[in-house]
Order: C-alpha cells, then structure tokens, then sequence
C-alpha cells in the first residue's frame, strides 16, 4: 500500500495535530519531495517530530523512508515506467499479486483519484471556467501521455466555440503558435511528472506575450502550476507502470460542461448547428 492510501485509510484514527499535518501532506505531496523535514514542517506549522510521529504511526522508521516511497509514488525514480512494469511482473510471478487482484487494484485506483480530484479542485473551478470564459483565443496543448486530455478539450469546446487552437507539435511547429500569442489570450497547458520540456518552452513564450496561463496538472507545485493564474489538479496514482489520466479527463469534461452552462443558450445554438451538421455530413456511422 501506498504512503497516501495509508494516510487515507488512518485518516480518522489519528489524533487531531497528526490529522491536520496528515491533510496538508495531501494537500502538498510535491512540496513533501522537494523540501527538507524542517522546511516542510515550517511551511505546515507543525514541529519536525509531528511529522515524524506521523510517519512512524504508519509503519515506517522514520520521514525519510516515508518521503522515500511518495518520490515512488509520483515516479520520480531513473526509470520510473520500466521499475513499476518489473515490479508488477514479479508480483505476478510470486504470486504476492494475481491478476484478478490487479484488475481490483486498477478500479479502486480510478475510483480514489476521482474522489481526490473532486476535493482538491472544487473551490478553483469557477474561477477557472471565468478565466477561459473572458478570453479573446484559447490555446491548449499537452504532449506525450497528457496529449489525450488536451485533445479531448479541444474536440469537445470546438462544439459550441470556435476560439480554441490545438498545440500539437505536429512537424516541430512550436514556434508558430508561439509567435500568434498575446496578452488578450489564455494558455492551458496540460502535464504531469515527468513534465515535457516542449510544454515549459510554451509557458515561457506566454510569459514573454503577458498571456494569461492556466493548468491542468498533478500538482500544485508542479512547474506548470507555478506559472498559472489558477490550476485544475487530478491524481495519478495506479497500479498500473504508467500514471493515469482517467481523473484528468474527467476534471476536463467537468470544465467543459460548467463552461457550456456558463456561456447560455448561445452555447447550446452553437452546439445544434454542429450536431446537425455531424449528422448531416454522415460522419457518423449509420447502416439503415
């Protein structure tokens, strides 16, 4: 069991002090990686021996060991893909794992990340759907495993409006979407760890072009959080070798409908019109 399935299924036994601290790990797993004991334990006013006392009443020696396994978790390791394939192969192979197990396994992770998502992005929302709302062009982009997310944001928005670019980084064009940005625009960049570089060289040309950036990640401390107005975060976490972007379709799709919503009847005309012209065209498959 993960560090943060502990935390989740301790959750209510722990004392009022370990249960604030245990809530603000949650809430900052990437702040957790990257800071000393002492500085973590500043940044959530607790003392350092809280946070030890934490981790020993969840089974490990001491912070390190516990800070250890969610640097795993969040697959930060040198060949993180490739160390969670071997490791469910040898689980499989001694048995310690089987594979209805892991079919299990695989449904309660979605169903973990959903709840965590839904928790960590319902005060941000509106405020998200606003941003995008008021902007002149939007522009999305995710590359590699984020690259299905911003796609389905794209396909889905262009129903109802029209105002949204695609940064695929079809034939290295980069650049050309990078030159059309400006301050009256609104980037959404898509990523989780490890981030793609060619998504960090598009925050910094929107920062060059004062545009307005906004994030789907896995992290507030992530880099792409970091450098945005507000941030939608989905969870990850799987059995699986690689991260899961099932709770980052879904925050997407959640977005996209408050925004419909938002934009009225307009919206639902513009949505009629495709819909028909979808059905009309015959890109849809019909044997009658």
């Amino acid at each position: 069991m993960n560090p943060r399935q502990k935390l989740l299924n301790q959750f209510s036994t722990l004392s009022p002090e370990l249960m604030r601290s245990a809530q603000f790990i949650l809430d900052n797993e990437q702040e957790l990686i990257v800071l000393s004991m002492r500085a973590f334990a500043q940044k959530a006013n607790v003392l350092p021996a809280t946070l030890l006392r934490l981790a020993k009443s969840l089974g490990y020696t001491g912070w390190n060991e516990f800070k250890d396994e969610f640097i795993t978790l969040k697959g930060l390791r040198d060949n993180p893909y490739t160390s969670k394939a071997q490791d469910i192969i040898n689980r499989l192979n001694t048995h310690d794992d089987p594979s209805d197990t892991l079919y299990d396994k695989f449904f309660e992770a979605q169903i973990q990340n959903l709840i965590l998502t839904q928790q960590k992005n319902k005060h941000v929302f509106s405020t998200f759907i606003d941003i995008v709302d008021t902007s002149k062009h939007l522009y999305i982009c995710g590359f590699r495993g984020s690259f299905p997310i911003a796609w389905s944001v794209y396909y889905v928005y262009r129903l109802f409006k029209k105002n949204i670019t695609l940064i695929d980084g079809l034939a290295l064009n980069l650049e050309m979407h990078k030159r059309d940005f400006t301050a009256e625009d609104t980037i959404i960049v898509v990523g989780f760890a490890p981030y793609s570089q060619e998504t960090i060289s598009i925050i910094r040309a929107a920062q060059n072009a004062s545009s307005r950036i906004l994030a789907v990640t896995d992290s507030l401390a992530s880099p792409l959080a970091q450098n945005a107005l507000s941030s939608l975060i989905f969870s990850t976490d799987g059995p699986s070798f690689f991260p899961s972007i099932s709770s980052g379709i879904s925050i997407s799709e959640g977005f996209l409908a408050g925004l419909l919503a938002k934009y009225g009847q307009t919206g639902v005309n513009n949505l009629e019109l495709n819909e028909k012209f979808l059905l009309g065209s015959g890109a849809y498959f019909n044997d009658q």
